[in-house]
């Protein structure tokens, strides 16, 4: 009974926390620690510089990998990192352009996303030997191109390739991600993915298709679909048109889907890390 309180006790208090309003800024993050750690993509030889920032409370603590976009690290994810401490979690940001003397990471196609979710292990790896984390309780989350390598990550065929000692992931969340080519051999951790059904940067409907072949064959895997919702909608500002190579897109804050995302994130997380 005891243990049920517990539990029950710390849905309560991440439930709170994810009703509570989106700020529309990122809290002042101290990092309480630079890292570095070595990706497991082939084509890199040098390391990953992170920042890693540690909630209040005794240690272990559970980890969230955070996954950028291609433009990097924008205050949308450093917002997040808040919301995710806030919560009591511990919130490692790779940056996944600085070793590659790159300002972004959508030029190079579809291998890129691969890269991308070679860091993500490689920072999985790293983390499980380091001091004060919870090596069984490490989770991933990426928005947009750090949501399709999120997807790369969760893949049984990457996992099964690279080995990772303890596995893959505990967890992993796509939020709009690219959905392309969608886990063709399947998923190694539970999954989640937050998409809109108005993105017409990264439409959706590749995912849902899967996802539903993938549930219906008993994969741990859940999805919703703001209906209204566009590309970015976790990002506050006015609304914008933004055209590049020859496409147009539509960008809209969602204050309605951000916060529902926030509860499906730490119903999610509470399930499968507390």
């Amino acid at each position: 009974m005891r243990a049920v309180a517990r539990t029950l006790a710390v849905l309560a208090a991440v439930l709170a926390v994810a009703a509570s309003p989106p700020t529309g800024r990122a809290e002042a993050l101290q990092p309480q620690e630079r890292i570095t750690f070595q990706s497991l993509s082939p084509s890199l030889a040098e390391p990953v510089p992170a920042t890693l920032y540690r909630p209040d409370g005794p240690a272990p603590f559970p980890s969230i990998v955070l996954l950028h976009g291609c433009e990097g690290i924008t205050n949308t994810e450093r917002t997040w990192a808040s919301w995710f401490l806030s919560a009591g979690y511990e919130v490692v940001m790779p940056d996944s352009l600085a070793p590659r003397g790159t300002r972004g990471l959508c030029a190079a196609g579809e291998s890129s996303f691969r890269d991308h979710a070679l860091d993500a292990l490689g920072a999985l790896i790293a983390l499980r030997s380091h001091p004060g984390t919870d090596p069984a309780r490490i989770a991933v989350i990426g928005w947009s191109h750090g949501g399709g390598a999120t997807l790369e990550a969760a893949s049984a065929q990457m996992v099964a390739a690279v080995k990772p000692p303890g596995g893959g992931f505990a967890a992993a969340i796509a939020v709009y991600p690219h959905c392309a080519s969608f886990l063709p051999g399947g998923i190694a951790s539970p999954l989640l993915i937050l998409a809109g059904g108005a993105d017409d940067e990264e439409p959706p409907a590749g995912c849902v298709v899967r996802a539903t072949q993938l549930r219906n064959a008993g994969a741990p895997i859940d999805w919703h679909v703001y209906p209204e919702a566009t590309h970015v909608f976790d990002m506050p500002g006015p609304d914008r048109i933004v055209r590049q190579n020859n496409r147009t897109f539509h960008l809209r804050y969602d204050e309605t889907a951000t916060q529902d995302a926030r509860t499906r994130i730490a119903q999610f997380l509470t399930e499968h890390l507390r």
